[in-house]
């Protein structure tokens, strides 16, 4: 006998690069619709394709498998579907698979990206109604409660080239969009570093003046000037240094600004599409995953 699904629903949401981010407010506050960070960065044409089968059932389960793999330890995508079963007046069994077209801890936004697309996917799926900052509303909550991310899922839930110039969840925080004109992506992924460790115990944002820099990029709203904020950055914090170092020199070398993608050892830079080519050979021959792709400018959606 093939079981057959009561309901189907497919969300998508891009990945993000953080180029410069001020201190977050307490992550251990209550509010959550009032934590997160202000900073600048962008959305990329990769990230992760959710898709949520809702069947029938005695009692109430899920499962969450990620690329073809059953999974256990997936913390943000469990927190999400525990919040929204809270909410189902049935017992049903829920089937959660993610396809992630990004490297997994490495700066590229995957926790805030699996929480969006989880979270879009699930409203569609069991039909709550929620509205599209609601539903990116839970996801955010996820982000900061699992200690995953400070601002990412509202970049992500709007995509762009942005600026996020006031604290909060969708619906709450502000972002400022940037035209890029037509720009690409250049992303050296080359080691990870959860972004949970930084959020515990790593790097002190305190005295940056985040503020400062978004007030230039308010004026210049030039891309070059935010890679040279990141860089500037990304070098106070000393995340230029080790495996960064050499594929940086190897950009600046050939007049590409670049910075160090919050959080991990990841090297990125936007060029016009016309100078993909020279940028992704200034890259070669330093391991680890080279990406090249476009800027996302419709965010997190249902397919």
């Amino acid at each position: 006998m093939v079981v057959v699904p009561i309901a189907v629903s497919n969300a998508f949401s891009p990945g993000h690069v953080t180029g410069f981010v001020e201190k977050p407010t307490d992550i251990s506050s209550s509010n959550y619709l009032y934590l997160g960070s202000r900073g600048a960065g962008f959305s990329i044409d990769r990230g992760i394709t959710t898709t949520v089968e809702v069947y029938d059932s005695a009692t109430t389960n899920y499962q969450i498998s990620i690329n073809g793999i059953r999974v256990k330890d997936a913390e943000v995508s469990k927190w999400i579907v525990e919040q929204y079963l809270k909410l189902v007046d049935r017992p049903c069994y829920i089937n959660i698979e993610h396809k992630i077209s990004i490297p997994i801890g490495f700066g590229l936004g995957s926790s805030g990206a699996a929480a969006l697309s989880l979270s879009y996917a699930l409203n569609d799926a069991l039909n709550m109604g929620f509205s599209r900052n609601q539903t990116a509303q839970i996801a955010h909550h996820g982000d900061i409660a699992c200690k995953t991310g400070l601002g990412t899922v509202i970049a992500e839930s709007v995509g762009g080239f942005e600026m996020r110039t006031s604290m909060g969840a969708p619906g709450i925080g502000t972002l400022e969009k940037i035209d890029h004109k037509d720009y690409a992506a250049v992303i050296l992924c080359i080691s990870p570093i959860p972004t949970k460790s930084y959020l515990s115990n790593h790097i002190d944002l305190a005295n940056w003046p985040v503020e400062k820099m978004l007030e230039r990029l308010k004026i210049s709203r030039e891309i070059n000037d935010f890679l040279k904020m990141s860089y500037e950055f990304s070098y106070n914090f000393g995340l230029t240094k080790g495996k960064c170092k050499s594929p940086i020199q190897s950009l600046k070398s050939r007049g590409f600004d670049c910075g160090v993608a919050l959080f991990g050892e990841t090297v990125f830079t936007l060029v016009p599409s016309k100078q993909t080519k020279e940028a992704k050979e200034c890259l070669r021959g330093f391991g680890g995953t080279l990406i090249v792709c476009n800027i996302d400018n419709e965010g997190a959606r249902v397919l």
